[in-house]
């Protein structure tokens, strides 16, 4: 997804982790101050999370599983976003994979990715009925130190994107004072200044576990349980050659609060074992989705929840939209064949730019402490 505003010209653009960035700020004088910071954080997330490096934190503690070891305060809320995503979609959502990820053939950044035909170390080879394998249930999180439990390792590709949409978005809003929003590889947050007649939600006490998250649904935040004066048409394509070759976009929606994200299988897919390969995997089998769906949009009150939800969908094959339904979430979701299914919310969301309900659900701060951190 791409970012426009009807009356500014295109926002700014350019690539990290993998993907391209787009920016916008509501106040131009700004911008320039606003890409260095949002630069400045990304390569932070990168330094700390990514699989593709070894000298990663998340490497790191990869390496050491089974071990507590001291990481950076991005990776903690990195992990705790991921955890809290499993949680909340049952494990659909599981960054336990990096195994499998890897036995399939995703183990260099994925423009590296060459095919192969060679059918060694295939996942499922391993996924031997009533074997025990470690879960993402077992990590363990504490304020500057993780544990990653033996046997398993850590993937934040599901989360990455969007747990670094929502950093960057809340760190522009505290320390530049504007309203914005910025997209990392489709997954999109906005967020603004905390009024200040608004009580700071995230002074709230915390005992360093995972209840001080919002549910999927959208729970208050501190700083989208308003709108934040900025709205953006947010495009939406079917895979990246189309978002960025200026072509139009198959559909244009709002964003006035929260986050929107867009999980496809289209953009991420190789050759392995003589068979064709996509980046969202199904932990219940250790193979590709079915492609039921060849790209899901979800709005969220974060960059995070909508792709939690958008991506639990391509998972879930059939069973999504009663999935989405049941939990009120706006999803938009696009067949193998292109016929467009919506959710009973969605077109509601289309008119207020966000999820609906979004200020008068749960009061629970969406930030945990080791985010906050990582923004000071």
């Amino acid at each position: 997804m791409t970012v426009r505003s009807p009356s500014r010209p295109a926002p700014p653009q350019w690539r990290a982790l993998g993907t391209y960035v787009d920016l916008h700020v509501a106040d131009p004088e700004q911008e320039s101050a606003a890409i260095a910071l949002a630069q400045a954080v990304l390569a932070e997330v990168d330094l700390a999370c990514s699989r593709f490096r070894e000298d990663s934190d998340l490497m790191r503690a990869n390496r050491a599983a089974g071990e507590w070891i001291r990481v950076s305060p991005v990776l903690v809320g990195a992990l705790r976003a991921a955890v809290w995503a499993a949680e909340e979609t049952d494990g659909l959502v599981d960054p336990g994979l990096g195994e499998l990820l890897v036995a399939a053939g995703y183990d260099r950044t994925f423009t590296d990715l060459v095919p192969s035909a060679d059918p060694a170390g295939m996942p499922w080879a391993d996924l031997a009925p009533g074997a025990r394998r470690p879960s993402w249930r077992e990590i363990e999180i504490d304020q500057d130190r993780v544990r990653i439990p033996r046997g398993l390792s850590v993937d934040l590709g599901a989360v990455g994107k969007a747990y670094a949409a929502d950093l960057v978005a809340l760190s522009i809003a505290d320390r530049l004072g504007t309203a914005c929003v910025v997209s990392v590889g489709g997954d999109v947050r906005t967020a603004a200044p905390v009024p200040a007649d608004t009580d700071d939600k995230h002074d709230t006490d915390d005992k360093h576990d995972t209840d001080d998250t919002d549910d999927i649904t959208g729970g208050t935040v501190i700083d989208s349980s308003h709108h934040s004066g900025l709205t953006s048409d947010i495009d939406i394509a079917q895979d990246l050659a189309t978002l960025h070759s200026g072509r139009a976009p198959v559909c244009r929606v709002p964003l006035t609060a929260g986050g929107i994200a867009t999980s496809s299988i289209t953009a991420r897919r190789w050759v392995r074992g003589g068979r064709t390969w996509h980046h969202i995997l199904d932990p219940r089998s250790g193979a590709p989705a079915a492609e039921q769906w060849r790209a899901v949009t979800a709005y969220g009150s974060s960059a995070a929840a909508a792709n939690a939800a958008s991506t639990a969908a391509l998972v879930l094959g059939a069973d999504a939209v009663p999935w989405l339904d049941a939990r009120g979430i706006p999803a938009r979701l696009v067949a193998g064949d292109g016929t467009v299914t919506v959710t009973q919310t969605w077109e509601a969301a289309r008119h207020t730019g966000c999820v609906v309900d979004l200020a008068a659900a749960g009061a629970a701060p969406a930030m945990t402490p080791a985010m906050r951190e990582a923004r000071s």
